[in-house]
């Protein structure tokens, strides 16, 4: 029941952004209240709730402006910093798949956020399907190199730069 109240909290606001309604701080602070399942607190709660709101707030970006997505993007690469469980929850959304197909369209603002977002993700853990869309991400198309193929090696280079725990045991609730 929770989580189908967060799906239609996600398209109101959706509809909201795309109706021009809606500012950018409270677009941005309703889409982390609905990520961590309350009141978003950087100090203490921003362990995302379920890994559905991910891919959700990722469609709501689709619908924002740059600048909203910058915010969004900016405080979404903290909480992964600051928790394991939220980086697992992107595991479980396959995050990395969307990031590498929605960056090479993606506003040049908004791309060294995604980058960053990527090398996080990559160190933490990437399957076989995820990079080769990496390497194909950078493959050169009529002799040129995508604008961003630079950025993504340093994802590469990022990769071995695990910083936490090995292993570890997640006890929900």
């Amino acid at each position: 029941m929770k989580t189908e109240s967060s799906s239609n909290a996600f398209t109101v606001l959706k509809d909201r952004i795309m109706e021009g309604s809606a500012s950018n701080k409270e677009v941005v602070n309703s889409v982390l209240n609905l990520l961590v399942g309350g009141e978003f607190n950087l100090e203490q709660n921003f362990v995302i709730e379920d890994p559905s709101h991910i891919r959700q707030m990722m469609d709501l970006l689709d619908a924002s402006n740059p600048s909203q997505q910058a915010e969004i993007l900016s405080v979404f690469t903290a909480i992964l910093r600051k928790s394991v469980r939220n980086l697992t929850a992107c595991s479980e959304a396959r995050l990395m798949e969307y990031l590498l197909r929605i960056l090479p369209g993606a506003p040049p603002v908004v791309i060294d956020l995604l980058v960053d977002l990527l090398g996080i993700l990559a160190s933490y853990s990437i399957s076989v399907k995820e990079l080769k869309l990496l390497f194909a991400a950078m493959k050169a198309h009529g002799g040129k190199w995508p604008r961003h193929s630079k950025k993504l090696l340093n994802v590469l280079k990022q990769m071995p730069n695990r910083s936490g725990p090995d292993v570890f045991f997640s006890f929900r609730g």
